[in-house]
This record gives structure tokens, sequence and C-alpha cells, in this order.
């Protein structure tokens, strides 16, 4: 689920609220297209972003990754949107357990957003580091 009431910034993302507050408190990560980024996160079997002001809007929206465990090969290590599941074009993403840290490599600018652990209780936003602006 997604819901974004950006002018009073109540945002709820796959079950989890976030009021104007919260929003503030949210740690950001800055990072350049074509950078790296790390996002601390706990390990989990899933990871939730929310991409929203692209220029292609089948980009935008809610969006799942699946970390790869052996036994899901076909459905893991991509980003894929949550609601028509096609792969979304994204940087390289892995979660290093020794970093406790999603990790995404060769960032692209669908790759910047809210995201958010499998059930929703820890948030991060990752934004466009305003020096790689063109």
């Amino acid at each position: 689920m997604i819901l974004l009431f950006l002018s009073t910034f109540v945002v709820a993302v796959f079950g989890g609220f976030i009021t104007g507050e919260e929003a503030g408190s949210v740690p950001t990560t800055f990072a350049k297209v074509g950078g790296n980024v790390e996002i601390k996160f706990p390990q989990g079997a899933n990871y939730r972003r929310v991409i929203i002001n692209q220029a292609n809007p089948a980009l935008n929206g809610p969006q799942i990754y699946r970390v790869c465990n052996g036994k899901n090969k076909n459905t893991c290590g991509f980003w894929e949107n949550a609601q028509t599941k096609k792969k979304i074009p994204s940087g390289t993403t892995t979660y290093n357990k020794t970093k406790k840290a999603l990790i995404i490599k060769k960032m692209k600018k669908s790759d910047f957003g809210l995201y958010t652990t499998g059930n929703g209780q820890i948030f991060r936003t990752v934004e466009e580091s305003p020096a790689s602006g063109k």
C-alpha cells in the first residue's frame, strides 16, 4: 500500500505511517548518479522502496527487492514494481551481512527515494547529492 499526502507530510508506505515530524527525522543518505550507497538496515528477506517524481511514470510507486537465499533464484536480486511485477532498472543491489547494509552500486536516477525494511518498521531516504546534478 502506498498513500502520499505530500502537502501535509503524511506518508503511508506498506502499512507503516510517517507524519511530517517523523519525515524530518528519517535518516537521509546523499549519493551521486553512478556512485555507490550503503543503506543501514537489519538483515531481512526483502526490502521496499517508493520512488516518486521520475520522468518515466512506470518507475514511480512502490517497489520490492528480495534477497537471494538459494531457494528463490528466479525472483531475487532485482527491484520490481510491487503492483505490475515488472523489473525496474536499478544499480546493482545486494545485502552485505557484515556491514548490515543494503548496498546499491552504480546508482541510477531510478534508485533515489524512500526505503524501508520488509515489515515497514525502519525508514531511510536516499536523495541525489546536489553536487551531482547537471
